[in-house]
């Protein structure tokens, strides 16, 4: 009787390793996906950090045109050459137009009126 129960517990050894052999794989399957997913992480968020920095770029370049075109502006209109009234008057012009045009509605077609063709 004891080389039975030596059989069965060998064979339980064994199923026991093939689960534990079985659980290990699935384990190292999740760690790889998970390593997928970091690395996915990882490279999306160097490529929004370069973007970041492009657009920083961009608008440090933008604020330091301004300030030297606001500079040249302000030392045009001080030194009373060229009519400053008139640039200052023609510079308003231009803002007042452009907030007139941003601000006006939309015409969209089904807001026009109805054509009949019954006279």
């Amino acid at each position: 009787m004891s080389g039975y129960s030596r059989g069965k517990q060998q064979s339980s050894e064994q199923d026991l390793e093939n689960q534990n052999d079985d659980q290990l794989s699935a384990l190292g399957a999740k760690i790889s996906a998970l390593r997928g997913v970091t690395q996915d992480i990882y490279d999306d968020s160097r490529g929004q950090n370069s973007l970041l920095d492009g657009t920083s770029n961009a608008f440090d370049s933008f604020k330091t045109s301004l300030s030297n075109t606001s500079n040249r502006f302000a030392r045009s209109v001080q030194s009373g050459k060229g009519g400053a009234r008139i640039q200052l008057g023609i510079v308003a012009a231009f803002v007042v137009l452009f907030l007139l045009w941003k601000a006006r509605p939309a015409s969209s077609p089904s807001s026009a009126p109805p054509v009949s063709g019954t006279p």
